[in-house]
């Protein structure tokens, strides 16, 4: 956290924000978090108005659905929002 509110200020100076984003383990193993309660938790923690979330919807759904409410409860801190959709292959049996 400490190197993240440095950056915040640091960012802060230039008119920059910095925004946190996960991406889901299917999309990108390894990447840093796929969990965006963990990045929402991150950014809350930070507590910098330079700091805020990255709500990414695909990822965001793939990770743990439940959009509506993560949308609502996450306003406040969302730096940014991307959307992309979420396709399901699905083969007709008629």
């Amino acid at each position: 956290m400490t190197n993240l509110r440095y950056a915040a200020e640091r960012l802060e100076r230039e008119g920059v924000v910095a925004l946190v984003e996960a991406v889901n383990s299917r999309a990108k193993p390894g990447y840093w978090t796929s969990d965006p309660v963990k990045a929402e938790h991150i950014v809350r923690r930070v507590a910098h108005p330079n700091v805020k979330l990255m709500l990414d919807i695909f990822h965001a759904q793939i990770v743990g659905g439940d959009l509506t409410r993560r949308i609502r409860d996450w306003a406040p801190i969302i730096g940014h929002v991307q959307i992309a959709q979420v396709c399901i292959h699905m083969t007709s049996t008629l």
